[in-house]
């Protein structure tokens, strides 16, 4: 059998297009994921700019950081946002090196945290927080306490 020009213009077109296929945002190697947002206070009162991380017990993790009323929601990776599903500690911490590193420029002031948004460590580095995190939307607010 003889193929002529069009019949190989078309095996060449379908092989590309079976190739490119894989080429894709393919997510199937990326765990399911639940969609997390809430609300981080201190004594009541709103914390803003404070970085709230979800860390399952195998896995990346998920961050987020609070607006100036103390909302966040929870990224994956890039720009997907979510959660691992399952167990998380979570920790709660100032901004980090990471962040102050994302900011450019001869007009980037440097202050350090003050007493009002010192986190004490059973949040962060020594943290007692826990989430179970479920498939679709899920809801954590934090109230935080200076003192035990």
């Amino acid at each position: 059998m003889k193929l002529k020009p069009h019949d190989f213009l078309m095996i060449t077109l379908l092989s590309l297009s079976f190739s490119l296929t894989g080429c894709g945002g393919d997510t199937s190697d990326q765990p399911e994921l639940g969609q997390v947002k809430g609300t981080v206070t201190m004594d009541g009162s709103p914390l803003a700019g404070v970085s709230v991380t979800f860390s399952p017990d195998s896995g990346r993790p998920a961050t987020g950081k609070t607006d100036i009323a103390g909302n966040y929601e929870l990224i994956y990776i890039r720009n997907t946002p979510g959660c691992k599903l399952g167990h998380n500690k979570v920790m709660i911490s100032n901004s980090t090196e990471e962040d102050e590193m994302e900011q450019e420029g001869d007009d980037v002031v440097q202050t350090a945290p003050s007493d009002e948004k010192m986190i004490p460590a059973r949040y962060n580095d020594k943290t007692t927080l826990e989430a179970e995190v479920q498939p679709g939307e899920n809801t954590f607010n934090f109230d935080l306490k200076k003192k035990k």
